[in-house]
């Protein structure tokens, strides 16, 4: 009660409380795990700032908590809050949209462990909105690295621009440089024109002159009497009340008039300020934690703090988060399809189908006539085939039986042409009309197959066509000529080593055997990747020459399919790509009509 009475009168013989001007300064140099930087005076920064009317806090190579202590003037309530000015020089961490000050004990931060190793500028820009006429922030730092976890960045951050508040960057020099120039009256652009290597941030005030020059102030009449000088002391100290305020004046009067109602009060401002900080800082451990418990542990001990409706919600946040998801509803086994989805799932357009009946035709087999339709004699010969392969005989086909078929229909043609050849000595070579529709029936396309039309549309008359490899030497001569095919002439060379044309016949199988091998550094040096790959083979398989699975890998159904179709284009007959192939096959399928 005496304390408060005391009080009362002070601040009635001082007049109404003027707007009190705070400047904190900040200079870490030394630190424990990062490079350390450039220092600045800053004890002679916190002397200007003084003499220019600043209450001040400082602090030289601060830990973490050292550095929330000096930020305690910062928090402190100011009913009219006049300018704000602070100076931090040191290490600096961004990430998650904010900026931290280490402290020098800092340890290579993570996310979530920055709040716990420096304060954020977040914190310190929301401290100094208030000031009037305004605040300014500068920060010092220089380019080297601050060691941390990976989803931090080294350096100054991005700020977003808070109103009334200036920010300015620079190396620690600069900054203190520009700090001087504030406290001797100059303007927050006149401050960072000093040197080149100051910016100010987005959003602030050039025009802001945060320590206005004053008039020189004459000195006050001496007091008439101690206990006046010791009342007018007490006044000025009630007027800050702070605990700063109350320290000076127990130092020029430890047994004043009013030392013990000054203890009283300063030690109420100490507490109440601890109490606040210890909220902070409970409030940071937690939010750098950014756990369930970290929160519960906060509330319990500040139920009501500056910080429990954040820690409320972010509290029910992470309990949303954390609960379990119901179970999903069991997925039931799909219906099993008919033979006829299956087929149909396919999609089977009216050339593949026409494919798949000549082929069952060529293998002996009678679909009927190749009109795309799966009629009921289509599924009769699908039933057949399928019984003979052990499959189900339902006349319908799935996609392992669509390849099966069709690997069938292409081994046909397989082996460079040998097989043809060899039913064709086995059939029509004889000339007798039973074995040449037999060759034409499997053969439609194949290289005989003119010859054998020819015979069996020919006058009774004609004499039968016999092999052309027992006609003898100039016969089989002839044929290999025809043929013109490694192969070919390998034959002629094993039915005659030492005949007429071996000599002619061993030039010719070695030049093409070069020329296959010329082919294929011609398709090497094209790179083909797989998808161009997969697009040769489906135009293949569109113009109806077998290429196999279309799968981009170049098998020996897929050379065979090339040499069907080089022959057919007046190419060089290879099997192996080329250039012109590709060009060819891209205009073919682009005129063929649909």
């Amino acid at each position: 009660m005496r304390f408060s009475l005391l009080l009362l009168a002070a601040l009635f013989a001082a007049g109404a409380a003027s707007a009190e001007n705070r400047a904190l300064v900040v200079g870490n140099a030394d630190y424990a795990n990062a490079p350390d930087l450039a220092g600045a005076d800053t004890e002679k920064l916190m002397q200007a700032m003084q003499d220019a009317g600043f209450t001040t806090a400082s602090g030289i190579n601060q830990n973490t908590e050292d550095m929330r202590r000096t930020m305690d003037l910062l928090a402190r309530t100011d009913d009219a809050p006049g300018v704000r000015i602070v100076w931090l020089s040191g290490r600096f961490v961004s990430g998650a949209g904010d900026t931290w000050f280490l402290g020098t004990d800092a340890d290579r931060p993570d996310p979530f462990g920055a709040g716990s190793q420096g304060i954020p500028l977040s914190l310190i820009l929301q401290l100094m909105t208030d000031a009037q006429p305004g605040a300014v922030l500068l920060l010092g730092t220089d380019a080297q690295t601050m060691p941390h976890q990976p989803g931090l960045e080294s350096g100054i951050g991005d700020i977003a621009a808070i109103k009334g508040v200036s920010v300015i960057t620079g190396s620690p020099e600069t900054t203190a440089l520009a700090l001087r120039e504030l406290g001797a009256g100059r303007s927050v652009a006149q401050a960072v024109a000093a040197d080149p290597d100051l910016r100010l941030l987005t959003g602030g005030n050039g025009a802001l002159i945060p320590v206005p020059t004053k008039a020189p102030v004459k000195p006050a009449p001496p007091a008439p009497n101690p206990a006046e000088a010791d009342r007018t002391a007490w006044a000025e100290a009630a007027r800050g009340d702070t605990p700063e305020s109350y320290l000076r004046y127990l130092q020029r009067y430890p047994s004043g008039l009013y030392s013990e109602a000054a203890r009283e009060r300063r030690q109420q401002l100490q507490d109440r300020n601890a109490a606040i900080m210890a909220d902070r800082n409970a409030w940071a451990n937690a939010a750098a934690s950014n756990r369930a418990a970290a929160y519960e542990g906060y509330l319990q001990r500040f139920p009501n703090g500056e910080y429990a409706a954040s820690a409320h919600k972010r509290l029910a946040e992470l309990r949303q988060a954390n609960r379990p998801t119901p179970p999903k509803p069991p997925v039931l086994p799909p219906k099993p399809e008919t033979p006829q989805q299956i087929e149909s799932a396919l999609k089977l357009d009216r050339a593949a189908r026409q494919s798949v009946q000549r082929g069952l035709s060529r293998l002996g087999y009678t679909p009927g006539e190749p009109d795309g339709d799966f009629g009921a004699r289509t599924r009769a010969a699908l039933k057949v085939w399928q019984g003979n392969h052990r499959f189900v005989s339902n006349g319908y086909l799935n996609l392992s039986q669509l390849r099966a078929l069709q690997n069938e229909i292409a081994y046909l043609d397989g082996d460079n042409g040998n097989r043809d050849r060899d039913y064709w000595v086995k059939t029509g070579a004889h000339g007798d009309a039973a074995g040449l529709r037999a060759y034409l029936q499997r053969y439609p396309n194949g290289r005989y197959a003119a010859e054998a039309r020819r015979q069996l549309t020919a006058p009774p008359v004609s004499p039968p066509i016999l092999d052309p490899i027992a006609r003898g030497d100039a016969a089989t001569w002839r044929w290999a000529r025809r043929q013109d095919t490694a192969a070919a002439y390998n034959t002629y060379l094993e039915r005659y080593p030492r005949g007429n044309h071996a000599i002619e016949a061993r030039q010719r199988r070695d030049s093409l055997q070069a020329g296959t091998e010329a082919a294929r550094r011609e398709e090497a040096a094209l790179n083909l990747e797989l998808p161009v790959r997969r697009l040769i083979e489906e135009r293949l398989a569109r113009a109806n020459m077998s290429p196999g699975p279309v799968d981009g890998r170049f098998t020996e159904e897929t050379r065979q399919a090339l040499r069907r179709y080089q022959a057919a284009h007046n190419l060089r007959v290879t099997g192996y790509v080329s250039q012109q192939t590709v060009s060819s096959l891209l205009s073919d399928v682009l005129l063929r009509p649909r």
